[in-house]
């Protein structure tokens, strides 16, 4: 396994992934699957955020992304080798919130990136999925969540809970296995139900 994380990679200066990508791929002889999980996650009002904020996130979020699946598809290419890749999407891709535009375009953004990915290196023998999650409670010290936030989510989810990171790890492990070899572009929700509504939405029962 290679594994990387924000503090020593910088995600949103260019060249720095396809490098990375690289120099794992010539340093291993090679791997089999990727995981693209990077997510910057500010919480600004849309009249907030300013063009620094919107392209670093874009630039962490979603190019990082495009551009490690392209590095790893032409390696696999030029190797004659299979693989899966899957990236780590968002709810919000799909769903506002207020203070999530910015993130929610760049997870939208990356789940096109998925579809294109998918059927543009499909003849290389390479599958590119992604999972969506609701909000993970992960202690991020890059983006950290108050916690009066995280008991508000936990109490509108049908599980009443949030989320864990082993939560979506079974996801993403099937996702590049043999038992996921016909699903392909997709981006699976893993969010315990939050997608379909909320327990504590208003309504007329009493």
């Amino acid at each position: 396994m290679i594994a990387t994380d924000v503090a020593e990679l910088d995600l949103s200066k260019p060249g720095v992934v396809a490098s990375f990508i690289k120099d794992s791929w010539e340093a291993n002889a090679g791997f089999d699957a990727l995981v693209h999980c990077a997510g910057l996650y500010p919480a600004h009002r849309v009249v907030d955020t300013t063009e620094e904020i919107f392209d670093r996130v874009m630039n962490v979020n979603t190019r990082s992304a495009l551009i490690s699946g392209a590095e790893y598809a032409r390696l696999c290419g030029s190797h004659r080798r299979s693989g899966s890749m899957v990236f780590v999407s968002s709810g919000a891709a799909r769903r506002a919130r207020p203070g999530t535009t910015a993130y929610a375009a760049s997870k939208a953004a990356l789940e096109a990136v998925v579809r294109g990915l998918a059927l543009e290196t499909a003849a290389l023998g390479l599958r590119c999925n992604a999972v969506a999650p609701g909000f993970v409670d992960v202690g991020s010290e890059l983006s950290p969540v108050p916690p009066a936030y995280i008991e508000q989510m936990a109490a509108a989810s049908p599980q009443g809970r949030v989320a864990q990171a082993a939560d979506i790890v079974p996801v993403i492990a099937w996702l590049l296995g043999d038992e996921a070899a016909w699903v392909n572009g997709q981006s699976i929700p893993v969010d315990g139900g939050d997608s379909i509504g909320t327990r504590n939405a208003p309504n007329w029962l009493g």
